[in-house]
């Protein structure tokens, strides 16, 4: 636990620290994620409940590696090892590393995606007296909402380990990601609540459109500097 406060300290910290910089990296990989926030506001559209914007938000914009803000991500991550970035080193991590996270993004989305229709269709059966299998849809309900967490959960990880290794590769990430999280879970469900709750709060608050997502990047990137230390995943 120590360990996963320590790494959010030291992320607010340097946020708050160079609040004008990261503002100014959040604001530009806010405008490059224009796309994503447009299919995003499509997809809830068709919701009934207007909270489904905010999570969508924080879900496919914030947690998951969104090929837009991995330049922000190059940004955190220089703070986190006490290097001094400028803003314009925003745009060559961008170049360097916007592919294999836009192909790492696709599976996560789709993934993500899946979980949530499987989440919203048992819930809707449980729910329905006349539903066959409402006899199951409780637990298969929440068996996939257990998945849906656990599969968000490890993407605390997951950019950060892309920018780590010296040849990007999803695979390793993913794997690493994974061993990461189970090897460490006082540490790492220490910080993923919080990290995703910020997510949440700042889509919800409009935040996230001038801090959320550098804030969310920072506590990404303090963590696999604090907890990479203890464990040693292959990066190669």
């Amino acid at each position: 636990m120590l360990l996963g406060l320590t790494a959010i300290g030291s992320a607010l910290r340097q946020v708050f620290s160079r609040f004008a910089l990261l503002a100014g990296g959040n604001v530009t990989a806010m405008v490059l994620s224009i796309p994503l926030l447009a299919a995003v506001l499509l997809l809830t559209s068709f919701s009934s409940s207007l909270s489904f914007v905010p999570l969508g938000i924080a879900v496919f914009v914030g947690a998951l590696p969104n090929p837009a803000s991995i330049g922000l991500q190059v940004l955190t991550r220089d703070m986190a090892y006490n290097r001094s970035p400028d803003l314009y080193e925003q745009w060559p991590g961008l170049r360097r590393y916007w592919r294999v996270a836009l192909k790492a993004w696709l599976i996560s989305a789709g993934v993500t995606a899946l979980c949530f229709l499987n989440v919203a269709f048992y819930v809707h059966q449980a729910a329905s007296p006349t539903s066959e299998l409402r006899g199951i849809a409780g637990p298969l309900s929440l068996l996939w909402g257990l998945l849906l967490v656990s599969w968000l959960a490890i993407h605390l990880y997951v950019a950060p380990l892309l920018l780590a290794q010296e040849r990007p590769n999803i695979v390793l990430a993913y794997r690493n990601a994974l061993v990461l999280t189970m090897s460490r879970p006082v540490a790492s469900w220490t910080i993923i609540p919080i990290w995703l709750a910020l997510l949440i709060f700042t889509s919800a608050t409009a935040l996230v459109t001038v801090i959320g997502l550098a804030l969310a990047a920072a506590i990404q990137e303090n963590a696999l500097r604090v907890l990479l230390p203890t464990f040693s995943p292959a990066t190669e």
